[in-house]
């Protein structure tokens, strides 16, 4: 091999670790934060503050959908999550575009509310079904 193929080999292979460590520098600044488990009964506070909420949507969606913001806020911050703009879940970042600067307000801040419930669920774990049975069957 003579030196122009040596030099022409020795610059890919800089450009290429460079390439890599540019990748690798970008995947680490948005890693997930490594959140803590919420203790059971802040669980089940949250998830029944949640139910209370869900209910009242029909009679004041626009403070509903404040709440939500401010109760999946809550349980974010409980669970260690960095509340920087640029580190909140997608979910938060969509609801709070859907549920303040939609066209159609009312369709806007259902869909706020459903991307709100997904984190929650997301953050709660799985809510059973028995248990809203059996927060139907006190509220009844």
């Amino acid at each position: 091999m003579d030196q122009g193929t040596l030099v022409s080999m020795g610059v890919v292979a800089l450009v290429v670790v460079v390439v890599l460590l540019l990748i690798r520098a970008a995947a680490g600044g948005r890693r997930r934060p490594q959140l803590r488990p919420l203790a059971p009964d802040s669980r089940e506070r949250y998830i029944s503050d949640w139910d209370d909420l869900e209910s009242r949507f029909v009679d004041s969606p626009e403070q509903t959908i404040r709440e939500a913001e401010a109760l999946v806020m809550s349980v974010l911050r409980e669970r260690g999550h960095p509340l920087t703009e640029r580190d909140l879940p997608q979910e938060v970042q969509r609801a709070h575009r859907l549920g303040y600067s939609s066209r159609d307000r009312t369709e806007g801040m259902r869909l706020a509310l459903l991307q709100y419930r997904a984190l929650m669920e997301r953050m709660m774990g799985s809510v059973s079904e028995t248990h809203r049975d059996q927060r139907r069957r006190e509220l009844a």
